[in-house]
Parts: structure tokens; C-alpha cells; sequence
């Protein structure tokens, strides 16, 4: 097909040659567009935007354009968008506001209306359904998991391979390897199939099953849960990457399904709960 005659393409802008652009799709002057990429009808890609390889993105999507940040006063920011992306119709992705670029990673799938805002960062493998909108700074770890119309909060982190169910809503960082849900967001359990998929063996999946109740099933707030994890729990990456991701919270962490008392989330600490999951 190749850039059809319809289709905008600015001076400057770098397509490559097996790249295929659609009819009315406009792009600006600073775009990179990687081989085999297609562009879709009526999609508009403007900033310092860069496309890798083999991604697929449909009608009306808008990449690139200005954040929606009140702080932005017209720097020099772009998108990165990895390799194998697909992105599906009208879904906005803006660029980043100060300095620097927000970025998709490779492999992932993004459904309609998705809003990736200013200076996220998605890794590698994400998939986002229908409807779901970040704010900005939002970091979501490779093959997170989002289902429809969920909302994040500027800033709040999303681990590894969680999976956030329907119309979840968070102020607070979503857990590595686990299942949130609900408004405001809990943690209902570990991702078990999510693990098995990413190829996480049975013993080690023990062993992070064994972290979490201690995080959340101890009495133990999280400083006190994570020393007990050093102490007991043989190292592995994963098992670090959970102790990380607690300590280095700056907004707080989900706490667990069962927990309904404020000062028990603020202190990382729960009583035991009719639940199964830890």
C-alpha cells in the first residue's frame, strides 16, 4: 500500500520504506516511522514521536500531541513506542511534558479509547483494554494486565504481571505478580495463571506466595515484613523485586482484600481475612 495520496506527511518526517500509511492520516515533521509499521485512517502523529517495528496502529489514534498538563510550556518532549505494538482506535498517547518521553515498550496491546498520559512508561508486553486512562508518571511493569475502564492515579506504579480487574480505580501502587481489584483497589490474590504463563516455576511461586502473606497476613508492617522475608525466604530476583517495590513506594501500596481499616493501610498491617488467596 505504502503512503497513500490522501495522507499528510510533513517535511522532515522519516518513514520507512515498507511502512504503510492510510488514507487522511496526518504526520508531523519530527515522527519516525519503523519497516512494516502500519498507520491507520485519520490518525494524527505529531511531536518527537518515534515507531519501531512491526506495530499496527488503527483509526483515529492520536500519538504525540501536546500533554495535557498545565506545567507544559511547549518543550522539545516525544513518545518512544517499542516494537510489535498494536494500537487500536482512538487511542491518545501524549508526550512528555518538561523533559524526556513517554513510552511504550515492545509487544504491547493498547484497545480503544486507551489514555497513556505525559511521561508514562509502559514496559514490555502490557495489555490495556477498553477505556483505561493513566495520568501522569504512571510506571507499569512488563505484562501487567489491565481490564476495562480502569483509572490510575498521576504517579502510582503497576508491578509485574498484575492483573487489574473491570472499573478498578487506584491512588496507590498495584503489587508485582498479583490481582487487584475494586475502587479503591485491593489485592485479591496472586496471578497464578499470569506466573505460569511467564514461565515462573512452582517453587518459586511458593516462595512469593509465602512473601505476600507475609506482607499482608502477618500483623507485620512492611518494614518489619520485609526484614522476615530477607530472613526466611531464600533470595531470588523476584522475591528482591517485591521487597523493592514496597520500600520504594512513595504513594503506598494496595493493601489486601479484608482490610477495612484505614490506619491498618497506611501502616501496611491486617488481621487475617475469610480469604483464600494468602
Amino acid at each position: 500500500m505504502g503512503i497513500h495520496k490522501t495522507a499528510i506527511i510533513a517535511d522532515g518526517a522519516i518513514i520507512h520504506e515498507t511502512a504503510e500509511i492510510a488514507p487522511y492520516a496526518v504526520i508531523g515533521p519530527k515522527v519516525k516511522i519503523g519497516a512494516r509499521t502500519k498507520v491507520g485512517p485519520h490518525s494524527v502523529i505529531d511531536g518527537i514521536t518515534e515507531i519501531g517495528e512491526d506495530c499496527h496502529i488503527f483509526a483515529g489514534a492520536s500519538i504525540g500531541l501536546e500533554p495535557q498538563d498545565l506545567a507544559f510550556k511547549g518543550e522539545e518532549t516525544g513518545v518512544v513506542i517499542g516494537n510489535r505494538t498494536v494500537i487500536r482506535e482512538y487511542v491518545t498517547i501524549h508526550r512528555a511534558t518538561k523533559e524526556g518521553n513517554t513510552i511504550i515498550g515492545d509487544n504491547c496491546f493498547l484497545m480503544n479509547y486507551v489514555h497513556v498520559a505525559h511521561n508514562c512508561k509502559l514496559g514490555n508486553g502490557v495489555i490495556i483494554a477498553n477505556g483505561t486512562n493513566m495520568a501522569g508518571y504512571c510506571q507499569i511493569g512488563d505484562g501487567a494486565v489491565f481490564s476495562g475502564a480502569c483509572v490510575l492515579h498521576q504517579f502510582v506504579r503497576v508491578g509485574r504481571f498484575c492483573m487489574i480487574g473491570g472499573l478498578t480505580g487506584s491512588r496507590v501502587d498495584l503489587p508485582p505478580f498479583t490481582m487487584c481489584d475494586g475502587r479503591p483497589a485491593m489485592v485479591r490474590g496472586l496471578n497464578v495463571v499470569g506466573l505460569r504463563r511467564g514461565k515462573m516455576n512452582p517453587q518459586l511461586r511458593a516462595a512469593v506466595k509465602q512473601a505476600y502473606k507475609l506482607l499482608y497476613r502477618s500483623g507485620l508492617n512492611y518494614s518489619q515484613a520485609i526484614e522476615r522475608i530477607k530472613a526466611e525466604i531464600e533470595p531470588a530476583p523476584e522475591i528482591q523485586e517485591i521487597c523493592d517495590f514496597f520500600s520504594d513506594s512513595k504513594r503506598g501500596v494496595a493493601p489486601a482484600f479484608g482490610d477495612f481499616a484505614e490506619g491498618k493501610r497506611e501502616h501496611g498491617s491486617i488481621e487475617e481475612a475469610p480469604s483464600e488467596t494468602f
